[in-house]
């Protein structure tokens, strides 16, 4: 291969590597603004319920479009929210693992943030 051909091959594999940091750009800002849409809903629900934990389908949704986001970046925090969601379908079920706290997603959401 000349050398013109291999400069040539390197700017397009540098051209795609830019075009999949962009991209993982684009689904972080989009996991990150689902996880705060789902935790705000969350927050003024249980501060208007007065903490208390009923069946909630809205919230429900909201935390699986999170985790379905969340999930291209992180798979284990994407399933942590997936739980959150199925937890917001029958809260007075017994779970097997513990359910994230709305404290601990956002020290998820900075741990997403630094990502950028």
């Amino acid at each position: 291969m000349s050398a013109i051909a291999d400069i040539k091959l390197l700017g397009w594999v540098i051209d795609k590597l830019l075009t999949y940091s962009d991209q993982h750009k684009v689904r972080v800002n989009e996991a990150i603004a689902s996880i705060q849409e789902a935790w705000l809903h969350t927050y003024n629900y249980l501060r208007n319920q007065n903490g208390e934990y009923v069946p909630n389908q809205e919230l429900s949704n909201l935390w699986n479009i999170a985790a379905m986001k969340t999930r291209l970046i992180d798979q284990d925090l994407g399933n942590r929210l997936q739980d959150k969601s199925r937890f917001w379908i029958h809260p007075d079920l017994p779970r097997q693992g513990r359910i994230l706290l709305l404290t601990e997603i956002q020290d998820e959401l900075e741990r997403l943030n630094k990502k950028f």
